[in-house]
């Protein structure tokens, strides 16, 4: 089966842009013709975005990544077969690992450089799906890189990852559609749903570093991740940065690197620099900093007391005045 792989991926790629291609002019339209773009502008960053991200690819992929998998491959543990069964199963193993390598994005500063783009978009859309970092190459593929390794074709991950990433163009579908969609309450308990996945990449404090999951939501339910949307707190969209425009391609690829260099050269110890490259965003060197989880459990905090109001659990800009990039 790996003989055929080289032209069967490349097939799998093309048939991939087509299909999102026509899916995101599709939405597009429907926006424009029902006036609810919110910006084109941010549009195009998130594509070409997805340009830069694809460059690498296009020029290494089968060298950097097929080549590994097919040479791992030749190293498996086991051989397992083409049954049915063994589809599903690579399809949890990889979903997992998505789950895990999506987990260090958002928990080690080098890898949140990388996915923070992707959470840069203040709209969501389709287009959002495949907003990119250039360096995408150096994280993205952890996901499946190693899995021939424990048995799987290579040519199986790929066609999995290509379903999963279907799904997941279809949970950035923009939330104007909610009302045809809705919450879907009952397949949350199985699958990351677009409400589930708007918790994702909303800055709401008491929504920061939720829903990991690409197709599945019970890893998140698993490792105590999972949030599903509250009725009374609307997602706001973005990073908790006022610094990064959303509509500049240079800015959202280059600006959190920028503060990590920034940070890395204030750490006057070398262990503290190491840190900052892998600790997670918000930790600093003077006295540990603010993370996305102390965020979380002060909104909680206030979301449940008494004398709640529903501003002090969303970021405003008054709030994030003076919290940098670096922060989630």
């Amino acid at each position: 089966m790996t003989t055929y792989l080289p032209i069967l991926l490349g097939k799998l790629q093309g048939i991939f842009g087509y299909v999102v291609l026509g899916l995101v002019i599709t939405e597009w339209l429907l926006l424009v013709i029902s006036k609810k773009m919110e910006s084109n502008r941010e549009g195009w960053v998130n594509v070409f975005s997805y340009v830069l991200d694809s460059i690498p690819y296009f020029f290494l992929g089968k060298v950097m990544i097929f080549g590994t998998m097919t040479w791992l491959y030749q190293y498996r543990l086991t051989t397992l077969s083409d049954a049915w069964y063994i589809w599903i199963l690579a399809y949890l193993v990889y979903d997992f690992m998505f789950w895990l390598v999506h987990l260090l994005g958002h928990q080690v500063r080098f890898f949140w450089c990388i996915h923070g783009v992707h959470h840069t978009a203040e709209e969501m859309k389709l287009t959002v799906a495949v907003r990119g970092s250039f360096l995408g190459f150096l994280h993205i593929p952890l996901t499946i890189i190693w899995l021939p390794i424990l048995g799987f074709d290579p040519f199986m991950i790929f066609i999995c990852e290509s379903i999963a990433r279907l799904y997941g163009l279809y949970e950035h579908v923009n939330d104007h559609f909610d009302r045809y969609v809705g919450k879907q309450r009952l397949l949350e308990y199985l699958f990351i749903t677009p409400s589930v996945h708007r918790v994702h990449h909303a800055k709401n404090y008491i929504y920061l570093d939720r829903n990991y999951g690409e197709t599945f939501s019970i890893w998140d339910k698993i490792f105590g991740t999972f949030q599903t949307e509250l009725d009374d707190i609307k997602p706001v969209y973005g990073i908790l940065s006022e610094e990064i425009n959303s509509k500049s391609l240079w800015q959202v690829q280059l600006l959190l690197w920028r503060d990590l260099w920034r940070d890395i050269r204030s750490a006057p110890r070398l262990i503290d620099k190491i840190r900052y490259v892998l600790k997670p965003p918000g930790w600093n060197h003077r006295d540990g900093g603010k993370m996305a989880a102390a965020y979380r459990d002060e909104a909680w905090q206030n979301y449940l007391h008494p004398l709640f109001k529903k501003e002090e659990v969303s970021p405003s800009n008054s709030k994030l005045e003076g919290i940098s990039s670096s922060t989630i």
